[in-house]
């Protein structure tokens, strides 16, 4: 879940913060007068998100077929979970 929280509040709870992030695996968009600018993520959100780039960065040609499976899902071309089985 994201959450967001101005730098003032994230400042004055940060240990706190911290520790529900590093626990729930959870986001803090930390906003300055109103706008975002800096997200804090646990370690493990991290490099979750770290080694999914890396393996899409190693897939030429990957942006493509995502996008082209997004259009099929919108147009309903697809192949429900329950007659896979």
């Amino acid at each position: 879940m994201t959450n967001n929280i101005a730098i003032s509040d994230a400042r004055a709870n940060l240990p706190d913060l911290v520790t529900k992030i590093n626990k729930n695996l959870d986001r803090a968009v930390i906003t300055v007068n109103g706008q975002p600018k800096a997200v804090i993520v646990s370690v493990d959100e991290l490099e979750s998100l770290e080694e999914t780039a890396e393996v899409l960065s190693s897939m030429p040609g990957i942006k493509k077929e995502i996008e082209e499976s997004r259009k099929q899902i919108k147009k309903g071309q697809f192949t429900p979970l329950s007659k896979l089985k």
